[in-house]
């Protein structure tokens, strides 16, 4: 599989803004700029990418380990912070919370930490990577 997304610039670094060109999805009507200010929902900034590319990632790489071993969980939840400073992006941070019944703990943090190591966007970002994992 290939993906593939266009990053469009206007304006100077500050107070310019750009915009995605995705035929295929609706990531296209995404605004992102670098002063992105927190509480801001109009715009998005390439952590915030990162973050939700890293939770979608380990979330599927979690059910995947799940349905091969014949289990089904009612539900996961994955959220993902991603750390950076000026010119560095140090760390991504999973939490995750899930339902799936007739699992041991033992076993849930055995697949989560299977999960968080096959993730190929964890693998890719090559950071340090915190997980903290609660069967509910």
């Amino acid at each position: 599989m290939k993906a593939k997304i266009t990053a469009k610039w206007q304006g100077n670094f500050k107070n310019g803004n750009g915009n995605f060109d995705a035929s295929h999805s609706t990531i296209g009507r995404s605004v992102f700029k670098h002063n992105k200010a927190e509480g801001e929902t109009t715009a998005t900034n390439p952590e915030e990418l990162m973050a939700a590319a890293h939770a979608a990632c380990y979330t599927m790489t979690l059910n995947y380990i799940l349905t091969s071993n014949g289990i089904e969980a009612e539900k996961i939840e994955t959220s993902c912070t991603i750390t950076a400073t000026s010119f560095d992006i140090t760390n991504s941070d999973l939490v995750l919370d899930a339902e799936i019944p007739g699992l041991t703990n033992e076993d849930f943090l055995k697949y989560a930490e299977q999960s968080k190591a096959m993730c190929p966007v964890g693998k890719a970002y090559n950071l340090e990577i915190s997980l903290t994992a609660t069967l509910n």
